[in-house]
């Protein structure tokens, strides 16, 4: 019988899971501990080091499995340099979803809005020294976009296309992913973004690109957490919504960065 090189869609979605219980146990120890000590925040200001933990988790794991079960870790990881050109386009895309995330964030919360616990771990995601803001960068914007990108628009992304539709694939690895995120109230952000970006490494058979996204993205929403932006950008608001020329034109940024990605790989 000859060996597999890629393992099977449920093989993968197990891991997945096994390694998401991992974290979120020691997400549950560092927040008992943060309670105990009676810390102003849910994680007691350790999100950014929870972040690096469970993102080297993250990518630790599925490394070591495809060793050990001798897979094809380049083919399975996406680990392919994309054109130089590709790479540029990703970060206006990135910037793009980030504004139309944003107003979709902004009509969810008039249906739904964030309740207080999930606004207070936000505020662990704030950086007082520089050092703070180091654990940030790192831990969000660098190693979570890296470990999640090979994990699921890689490793679970890739398995499912092998045994179904790109559709499908791409649909649900975003569900998977906006599953882990454990937050209801930035679902519909979060599964949109995902299926963007899958559809970009599908399209490039790379996760680099999905990565830049997924990085221009974070920082972005580290910034916002960081920084009053109301005061400084009138241009970008209309009342307590995205201006439409802000949203008309980071859709047509969207637009023509995704055509000319396809192009390029017709």
């Amino acid at each position: 019988m000859d060996k597999k090189e890629f393992p099977e869609p449920i093989e993968a979605l197990v891991l997945i899971l096994f390694t998401f219980g991992f974290i979120l146990g020691i997400s549950v120890i560092i927040t008992l501990v943060a309670l105990f000590f009676k810390t102003d925040s849910v994680l007691g200001g350790n999100a950014s080091v929870l972040f690096i933990i469970g993102g080297l988790v993250f990518l630790i794991v599925p490394i070591f499995y495809v060793k050990i079960r001798e897979y094809n870790g380049r083919d399975l990881f996406r680990l392919n340099i994309p054109p130089g050109e590709v790479l540029l386009l990703s970060i206006p895309l990135g910037l793009s979803i980030s504004v139309i995330t944003d107003e979709i964030d902004r009509i969810v919360q008039i249906f739904l809005p964030t309740p207080e616990i999930f606004l207070k771990y936000l505020d662990s995601l704030k950086a007082e020294t520089p050092l703070d803001w180091g654990i940030l960068i790192l831990g969000v914007v660098i190693i979570a976009s890296i470990s999640e990108e090979i994990l699921f628009r890689g490793f679970l992304q890739v398995s499912l296309e092998r045994k179904g539709d790109i559709t499908r694939a791409v649909i649900l690895s975003s569900v998977t992913w906006t599953i882990i995120h454990v937050n209801p109230y930035w679902a519909i952000q979060i599964f949109i973004t995902g299926v963007v970006i899958g559809f970009l490494a599908w399209r490039t058979n790379s996760v680099f690109p999905s990565m830049i996204v997924h990085a221009t993205n974070n920082f972005i929403s580290i910034l916002v957490i960081n920084y009053n932006l109301d005061e400084s950008m009138d241009w970008y608001f209309l009342g307590d919504h995205i201006s439409p020329v802000v949203i008309v034109i980071a859709a047509g940024i969207l637009i023509i960065s995704i055509r000319r990605i396809s192009v390029l790989y017709k």
